[in-house]
Parts: structure tokens; C-alpha cells; sequence
């Protein structure tokens, strides 16, 4: 169903893994903001062509800077253990995220 979501409206099956709003991934309800990407791709991950920027994540996620960079280690983590004779480049975490507009502490 994924793949195929041709609705205009997005979908709000939090029970769905795809989701980007899925209840698994434990999100705090009240700092999610729907975003204009979100809704481009209907709410739905299997959707997404390019990664988002960490800025991105934390706009949707309402995640602070430690949390993207610590999901971030344990992805590589991951990906490094299943490949351990593969060469990755550096993590995204090289990158400094940038602080939201109007805040001193993200």
C-alpha cells in the first residue's frame, strides 16, 4: 500500500512502520510539526528519493541536535557491523547542524 499511496491526503496510519509519524518510533506527540516535505510525500517513508538533512529531522521530529547525532551513530554503527569489509564515508555527524532560527539551544 505504501509505495502505491496515490491520495491526496496523507496518510495518518500510525501503525504503519512507513510511517513518518510511526508509534514505534516513540515521538513526542506535541513537538512533531507536519512539514511541507511531509506532506509532498504523503507522510509515507517509502517515498522519500533523497535523505533529509539532519535540519530537516529535527523541523519534523521536534528532535534537539544530541538525539539526530546519536540515531545517527547507532545507524552507522549498524551499517558498518553488517559490512564490516566495506569502506563507508564519514557520517553525516561531521556536519554541523545549524541551530533553529530564534532559539539559542536546539
Amino acid at each position: 500500500m505504501c509505495r502505491q499511496w496515490t491520495n491526496i491526503e496523507p496518510c495518518m496510519n500510525t501503525r504503519c512502520s512507513h510511517n513518518l509519524f510511526w508509534e514505534g518510533l516513540g515521538l513526542n506527540l506535541n513537538k512533531i510539526h507536519v512539514t511541507d516535505k511531509a506532506l509532498a510525500i504523503g507522510n509515507c517513508c517509502c517515498l522519500i528519493d533523497e535523505p533529509w538533512t539532519p535540519e530537516e529531522i529535527r523541523d519534523i521530529w521536534g528532535w534537539t541536535r544530541k538525539r539526530i547525532r546519536q540515531c545517527e551513530i547507532i545507524a552507522w554503527r549498524k551499517v558498518q557491523k553488517e559490512n564490516p569489509h566495506k569502506h563507508f564515508k564519514k557520517p553525516l555527524i561531521s556536519y554541523r547542524i545549524q541551530p533553529k532560527e530564534g532559539s539559542h539551544r536546539a
